[in-house]
Parts: C-alpha cells; sequence; structure tokens
C-alpha cells in the first residue's frame, strides 16, 4: 500500500468514527489504530498532524506513553458543551494562568458552536491564530487574534 493512499484511508476511517459519534468526539489510541492498519504509530499521528488541525476544524488532545490516547473533536459536530466536557477534565491550568492564546482559541470554539462562523471562516481564523502564535512570543499572537474579534463584533451583520 503507498504511503499517500494510507494515509487517505486512516483519515477517512477517523473520519468516519466522528461522523458515527453522537457526541462528535472520538478518543481511541494510536497503538490500536496503528495495528489496524498494520503501521507505526507515529504514520497516525502524522495523519493527525496534517488532517485534523484546528485550521480544519478539529481540536485534538492527545496523550502519550502506557493509558495514552487520542482524542478528537469535530467543532461542526460536537453538540454545545461537549467540547467544554471533553477537553476541561485534562485542563490543568488555573484560571488566571491562562494564556491570551488559549483565551483567542476558546472565543473560536464558541463562536464556531453557535454558529457565528461558517466554516470557512473559522478555518480562516484559526489559521490566522495559529500564524500569530508562532509569529509574535509571549501571548501577544493571542492577544491580536482577540483585537480582531473585537473589532470583528463591532461590524454590523458580522456577529
Amino acid at each position: 500500500m503507498e504511503a499517500r493512499s494510507l494515509v487517505n484511508e486512516i483519515e477517512a476511517y477517523l473520519k468516519s468514527l466522528l461522523n458515527k459519534s453522537p457526541e462528535g468526539w472520538v478518543e481511541l489510541s494510536r497503538k490500536d489504530i496503528a495495528e489496524l492498519f498494520g503501521c507505526v504509530p507515529s504514520q497516525i499521528t502524522y495523519v493527525i498532524n496534517t488532517r485534523f488541525a484546528l485550521r480544519n476544524g478539529y481540536v485534538v488532545q492527545s496523550r502519550r506513553g502506557g493509558g495514552g490516547f487520542i482524542r478528537i473533536c469535530s467543532l461542526f459536530k460536537a453538540p454545545e458543551g461537549a467540547l467544554n466536557e471533553q477537553f476541561a477534565e485534562n485542563e490543568e491550568e488555573d484560571e488566571d494562568e491562562k494564556d491570551l492564546a488559549e483565551e483567542a482559541r476558546e472565543a473560536l470554539y464558541t463562536l464556531a458552536r453557535q454558529g457565528f462562523f461558517t466554516r470557512r471562516e473559522f478555518i480562516i481564523l484559526g489559521t490566522a491564530l495559529e500564524v500569530l502564535e508562532r509569529n509574535f512570543p509571549d501571548g501577544k499572537g493571542g492577544e491580536l487574534l482577540l483585537e480582531i474579534l473585537r473589532a470583528l463584533s463591532h461590524e454590523d451583520d458580522f456577529f
């Protein structure tokens, strides 16, 4: 089986699991999926990183090692509150210590779940946040995206 085809098959399998999930999220093991497809776990990681990124409308949480898991949530399929319930259980940061990039990310998730963005708009803003985070240290990227969201909120017919 060629690598490109394997990547597509793994992606299709994971998306089918998400589509079948009434909660809009799935939790699975890299090792189990790798065994199913006869590949190494790093190939599963590659698929997750390239096909299930925030810019594509997914939130991924993972823990490596024994008892490790991958949790994938589709922002456009998850029922209200599902994202918060599934991803909040592993939050270790105190509410006061949350950085601005995390606040911007949460604002994007909330607005997307409430239907304020089309999928395309969400992808554009999510990608913008990723670029801002890479290019502006110390949370300045998150601060800039929050400013963008505030400015958009004052535009007629946007929110």
